[in-house]
C-alpha cells in the first residue's frame, strides 16, 4: 500500500523551495547591481553594454532582463540602491539624542565614510553628462533628484533645529544645507583626483571645522569637539 505524504510536509517543502528561489533571485539581482556599478563608474552610461554587465556578474545576458527592463532601468536602480543606503544611514543619525550641531557633525562623518566605501557610486553621479541628463530628464527627476532633494530637506531641518536652539546663526537653513553638501562634494572630487589616496573619512573634522566656524552663533559657548 502506497504511503500518503502528509499535507503539512508538502506545504513546508514548497515554502522552503520558494524561499530558496527568492534568496537566489535576490543574490542574482545584487550581483548584477554590483557588477553594473563598477562598469558604469569606469566607462560611463553609453559605452557600457548589458553583455559586459552579465560577464562581470557571471550570469547569462538573458538573466539580466529577468530583473531589469533595460540598461536605463539598471542604471537608475544602481544609483537608487546606493542613495537609499546613504539616506538610511543619515536618517539613523538624525534620530540620535545629541544636540543638533553634534548630529550635523555625525552626518558629515557618515556621508564621508559612505563615499569612501562607495567611490564608484560617486563617479557615476559625477559622470552625468548634460546630454544624458536631457535624455533621461524625466526619470532623473522622478527617481534620483527627489531622493537628493529629500536629503537636502532633512539636513535643512536639522540645521534649522540648530538655529532654533541658538547653536547656529539665523541664516537660510536650506542654503546652508546646500553649502555643506557642496563642501563634501568638492572634497570628494579632490580625493578622487588624487586616486583615492589616504582616507576621505579622516577629513570629517576638516569639513566640520570649515562649516561650523562659518555658521556658529557667537553666543553659543558649548564645546563642539568631544
Amino acid at each position: 500500500m502506497r504511503s500518503i505524504v502528509p499535507l503539512k510536509y508538502l506545504e513546508r517543502k514548497m515554502i522552503n523551495l520558494i524561499g530558496k528561489r527568492r534568496i537566489r533571485q535576490q543574490d542574482h539581482k545584487i550581483k548584477i547591481l554590483e557588477a553594473a556599478e563598477k562598469i558604469f563608474a569606469k566607462k560611463g552610461f553609453y559605452p557600457t553594454t548589458i553583455e559586459e554587465v552579465a560577464k562581470k556578474a557571471r550570469l547569462a545576458k538573458g538573466t539580466i532582463y529577468l530583473y531589469f527592463n533595460s540598461k536605463e532601468d539598471l542604471f537608475f536602480l544602481v544609483i537608487e540602491r546606493k542613495l537609499d543606503i546613504l539616506l538610511s544611514k543619515v536618517e539613523e543619525e538624525l534620530k540620535g539624542p545629541d544636540s543638533p550641531s553634534q548630529r550635523i557633525k555625525k552626518v558629515i562623518a557618515v556621508h564621508l565614510k559612505f563615499l569612501e566605501e562607495n567611490g564608484d557610486f560617486f563617479k557615476i553621479m559625477e559622470g552625468f553628462s548634460e546630454s544624458l541628463k536631457e535624455k533621461l530628464e524625466k526619470k532623473l527627476k522622478n527617481r534620483v533628484i527627489q531622493k537628493q532633494s529629500y536629503y537636502i530637506e532633512m539636513l535643512g531641518k536639522l540645521i534649522q533645529e540648530a538655529i532654533n536652539k541658538g547653536e547656529i546663526k539665523s541664516l537660510d537653513s536650506r542654503k546652508l544645507a546646500v553649502i555643506l553638501m557642496g563642501i563634501i562634494h568638492s572634497l570628494t572630487l579632490y580625493w578622487i583626483s588624487q586616486k583615492e589616496k589616504d582616507s576621505l573619512f579622516k577629513d570629517q573634522l576638516l569639513v566640520w571645522e570649515v562649516f561650523w566656524k562659518g555658521v556658529k552663533n557667537k553666543d553659543y559657548s558649548k564645546s563642539y569637539v568631544e
